[in-house]
């Protein structure tokens, strides 16, 4: 049984390197990987490039900045080995 691991991610933006680095998050390997993304009111393509990948848990919010985005992801409920 593998351990599973959840990764909380904030984005604002980041359509250049978003799809590289979620395709080097799930390329993990003897991990179940549980992906939570909170996007930031990104006006670019982001969002529509984090949508290309199912098991992405995402949400979608107005911008209240870096520290803001990460504490509301650390409110959330996650159930994971790590």
């Amino acid at each position: 049984m593998k351990p599973t691991v959840c990764i909380l991610m904030s984005t604002y933006n980041g359509e250049k390197y978003i799809r590289q680095q979620l395709e080097s998050i799930f390329a993990q390997q003897d991990v179940d990987i549980k992906l939570v993304i909170r996007d930031d009111g990104s006006s670019d393509d982001t969002v529509k490039i984090i949508k290309e990948f199912e098991s992405v848990e995402l949400i979608q919010a107005t911008n209240v900045g870096c520290e803001g985005s990460f504490m509301e992801l650390l409110q959330l409920p996650i159930e994971a080995d790590y």
